[in-house]
């Protein structure tokens, strides 16, 4: 894939909340743009790029979860009835 380089100005409430979005999403700020930009103008992704494993698609909630029992694997209750 060929690709250009392209300047622009951006105000300052623009920057501040890309910044923010690319950060929420895990990825390069130039990676949200061209996202972005792709979806805007109807252009499909380029041929060849690999689709998200599994894990790229729910790694951003990883660690999420607060407050479950922290024994699951070791606590003998929690296995009864277990394999029946």
């Amino acid at each position: 894939m060929q690709t250009e380089t392209l300047a622009i100005r951006i105000s300052k409430p623009v920057i501040t909340a890309l910044r923010r979005e690319a950060r929420r999403q895990r990825i390069s700020q130039g990676s949200f743009v061209r996202q972005t930009l792709s979806d805007r103008l109807g252009v499909s992704a380029p041929e060849g790029k690999p689709a998200k494993s599994g894990y790229e698609l729910v790694k951003h909630l990883a660690g999420i979860c607060r407050g479950g029992s922290k024994d699951l694997s070791t606590n003998p209750k929690h296995f009864e009835g277990f394999g029946q």
